[in-house]
């Protein structure tokens, strides 16, 4: 299996290459590579990544199937601002004004 992680500025891309499965005198078996492998695999190289943005799944049965590409963002921490001083306004802040209520209307009788 052949497993390839480049990183560029804002992705991390991981090509993976599966060998063909044969029968006969030195067989080779049928292999699957999922998302969820390719994940195990960067955790144990320590590769950090965000979310998938491109996904696929790769079988050496078929050699139309047996590369695929998988494309994650990649996680960068974001240094937050100092949180500002808390602000005094010299205005002070007027109440709202009061709204009239309406009165009902009284019917009159005859």
């Amino acid at each position: 299996m052949k497993f390839d992680v480049k990183e560029e500025a804002d992705r991390v891309i991981v090509e993976v290459e599966l060998s063909p499965s044969r029968r006969g005198k030195k067989p080779v078996p049928r292999q699957r590579v999922e998302t969820k492998d390719v994940l195990e695999e960067l955790s144990t190289r320590g590769i950090v990544h965000g979310k998938a943005i491109q996904t696929a799944s790769v079988k050496n049965w078929r050699e139309h199937t047996r590369r695929g590409t998988w494309i994650f963002e990649k996680k960068i921490e974001k240094v937050l601002d100092k949180p500002a001083e808390n602000v005094i306004l010299s205005k002070e802040e007027k109440p709202a004004p009061k709204k009239r209520k309406s009165r009902a209307k009284k019917k009159t009788t005859k």
